[in-house]
């Protein structure tokens, strides 16, 4: 079994691992952390509770930049409930690098406040519902995720099941390479 000290991650990742109390990768953390830090495709199952969604957060942890001002990544999942759970995990990173902006937009809130907000600051790491994303993006122009080297669609079944794969292919081919 591997350590997370095997993968050479920066110190800023490294507490972030600790901030969450992980003392070694699970199975699914160790076939995905290495080909997401390399930037390679990944598809990722596994069971709940497995820790999924730190397979892609730390690799996010460790390639996202701080100092830039444009989203590097964007993180999709099929309704609220989940993309608000992603994000809950997301902020703890917040806790490590304070000037790091991690952003939820789902439906059922108010686009004209996601809207303002975004006329003032892009977030780095986007996470939000399929809907949401491709209408800020593509509709109301303001989110700004042309840029972002990374997409990952959490429950990608379920994304697929409920329908979501038109928003997603929407957006997903003007990602940046």
């Amino acid at each position: 079994m591997k350590k997370f000290e095997d993968f050479n991650l920066k110190d800023t990742t490294m507490a972030f691992i600790e901030k969450n109390h992980f003392t070694q990768p699970t199975p699914i953390q160790e076939q995905v952390i290495p080909s997401a830090l390399r930037g390679k495709d990944v598809i990722g199952l596994s069971s709940t509770g497995s820790g999924k969604t730190h397979a892609y957060l730390i690799p996010i942890m460790e390639k996202v930049d701080p100092n830039s001002d444009e989203a590097q990544f964007v993180i999709t999942a099929p309704t609220r409930e989940l993309a608000t759970q992603i994000f809950e995990m997301a902020k703890v990173m917040t806790e490590i690098l304070p000037e790091l902006r991690v952003r939820l937009y789902v439906g059922g809130r108010e686009r004209s406040k996601d809207i303002e907000q975004l006329e003032k600051s892009q977030p780095h790491i986007v996470i939000g519902t399929p809907g949401r994303i491709k209408d800020l993006f593509l509709n109301a122009g303001a989110l700004r995720i042309d840029k972002a080297s990374m997409l990952v669609v959490d429950e990608a079944d379920m994304t697929l099941e409920y329908g979501f794969l038109d928003e997603i292919d929407a957006f997903a081919g003007r990602l940046g390479e």
